[in-house]
Order: C-alpha cells, then structure tokens, then sequence
C-alpha cells in the first residue's frame, strides 16, 4: 500500500474521527469535502484503512495467553479487588474452574490434568 503523506494522515484521521471531510480538513487537503470522498474511494487508502481498523480490533481483545494469565493471577492471590483488598477465595476458586476447563478434554488431558492438581494439593498439604 503505497499512499503518499497526506492519504495516510487522510486515513489516520478517518480512523479518529470517521468523517470523510473531517479527517481531509485536518490531513490538509484544500477541497477537504471532495477530497475526503475520493480519498475513501482509492483502493490502497481504503484498504490501508481497513488493515488498521483490524489493527485496532486486535489489540483491544485478550488473546487466550492474556486470559490464561489473568485467571492464574487470581487462582495465585496476585490480583486485588477495586478495594485492594485480596481476592475472595470463591473468586480463586472460580479462576481454578475456569482454568481446569480449558484443559484437554480427552480422558488422557484430564488424568493429567487431575495428576497435576493432586500434586498441587500434596504440596500445600491438602489431602483429596
């Protein structure tokens, strides 16, 4: 996507603003309610456009790492309430839940998976 200077301020302000002229007034552009139009009829502005909105989108949602990270965090104690005060233990146990869910399925993922909880367990002195 080959766009000069001023398409991709075009394009950068269209993604802040969402109005066509809008963003051609503040890229420069002289006749901002023409320009703003044709600008969003360009196939390599358009598509520049929509690559960075998808940009956006995948930024503003969790992938699973991030999520397998935060239920840890919650299960371990590390993350605190809106009060700073710990994590109620029904919370660590829900994180837990949620947690063992996204093991294997199969009977193999949750023997494993079984296994290492008793290990756990046995660690901090819990008896199953």
């Amino acid at each position: 996507m080959n766009l000069t200077p001023k398409q991709k301020a075009f394009a950068d302000e269209y993604l802040i603003c969402g109005n066509a002229t809008e963003a051609a007034r503040k890229a420069g552009y002289k006749q901002p309610h023409v320009q703003g139009s044709q600008n969003l009829e360009k196939l390599s502005v358009s598509a520049y456009i929509a690559e960075r909105q998808k940009q956006i989108d995948n930024s503003r949602i969790a992938d699973v790492k991030e999520v397998l990270e935060f239920y840890s965090s919650v299960l371990r104690g590390e993350i605190k309430d809106q009060f700073d005060m710990d994590a109620a233990l029904s919370d660590r146990l829900a994180a837990g839940r949620e947690l063992m869910k996204r093991y294997d399925k199969s009977d193999d993922g949750k023997k494993d998976a079984l296994t290492k909880l008793d290990e756990v367990l046995k660690e901090i002195g819990g008896v199953i």
